[in-house]
């Protein structure tokens, strides 16, 4: 997760504030750790850093190798060779529902977003859900997609696959990263990883299969802004590693990846979810919906975890 720190906000999302243990000089990578699997972010370098176990010892490591390592060739040419398995948005959701105020386990009727001083960040906590390639704070793109959701609500897998890693991150709470059926997964590395990030209470664990619809956790109450209104949020992500020699992290925007009996009611659905809350909030220009193509994507380019893009 990309985040960049204002003034009195770190935004994640295009309208979350993370609350994140900030890398300093201690965490360069090889340098030691205490706590496997911790994350941390680097807001000068703009890149995460996880604790890995490295020749038996706890060391720092760019996040992005969980990702698989471009240069030993697990990487993919690009991401036109992921599979379009994705057959659920992360969270149950369905058109909304004017009589119910209800788009599936989403509330839209009567949800008041926190407000802050500076304008800056009251518009970035102003969408139900966020759309990747949004431009945030810095100028930076979203990587991941997100989703509000009242706190408890169940986290549900994607896709059909197998749990290939399950850090626990820098903010308290887990990321449950599932390869497809047929896509190598060793020491938490793989050619491609998707990213149910944000959870808590996981009920899966490092090698168990999933079947896309199953309750695998809880969405997270890390944003205590969000919190305090009842609300938490889950974020979902394609995260692979290019065969382009950098050994850099990649993510694709999750709506390039829809399982084609599943494409049309989901973009049905997150299209009913994004014109319910222009209705709810009477803000026109919350979402652009022509501008999304497709829909859930503000760009079909690949976003890096420095947050330069590459379409």
């Amino acid at each position: 997760m990309i985040a960049s720190r204002g003034a009195t906000a770190v935004i994640v999302a295009a309208m979350a504030v993370l609350i994140a243990v900030p890398a300093q000089a201690a965490n360069a990578p090889g340098s030691p750790c205490t706590s496997e699997g911790t994350f941390v972010h680097d807001d000068a370098t703009n890149k995460d850093y996880t604790c890995t176990k490295a020749g038996g010892s706890l060391v720092w490591a760019e996040a992005g190798h969980h990702a698989g390592n471009a240069g030993s060739g697990a990487g993919l040419d690009s991401s036109a060779a992921i599979p379009k398995v994705i057959k659920n948005w992360g969270v149950r959701l369905a058109p909304y529902d004017p009589a119910t105020g209800l788009a599936g386990v989403m509330q839209i009727k009567g949800v008041q977003p926190p407000t802050f001083d500076n304008p800056q960040d009251t518009a970035a906590y102003s969408h139900i859900v966020g759309i990747y390639g949004e431009q945030i704070k810095g100028g930076i793109q979203e990587p991941q997609m997100a989703f509000i959701a009242p706190l408890g609500t169940p986290v549900i897998a994607m896709l059909d696959g197998t749990v290939c890693d399950l850090p626990k991150l820098y903010s308290g709470d887990y990321s449950i990263r599932v390869v497809p059926k047929g896509t190598k997964c060793s020491g938490g590395q793989a050619a491609v990883l998707f990213e149910h990030e944000h959870v808590l209470s996981p009920r899966v664990k490092v090698g168990s299969k999933v079947k896309a619809g199953q309750v695998i956790a809880t969405v997270s109450d890390y944003n205590p802004h969000w919190k305090d209104k009842g609300f938490g949020m889950v974020e979902t992500g394609v995260f692979f590693a290019k065969n382009d020699g950098a050994g850099r992290p990649w993510h694709a925007c999750p709506s390039r990846f829809l399982a084609k009996g599943s494409k049309a009611g989901m973009l049905t659905t997150l299209r009913s979810i994004e014109q319910a809350w222009i209705a709810e909030r009477n803000d026109p220009a919350l979402y652009d919906l022509a501008a999304q193509n497709p829909l859930g994507c503000l760009t079909a380019g690949d976003v890096t975890d420095s947050n330069g893009g590459n379409g």
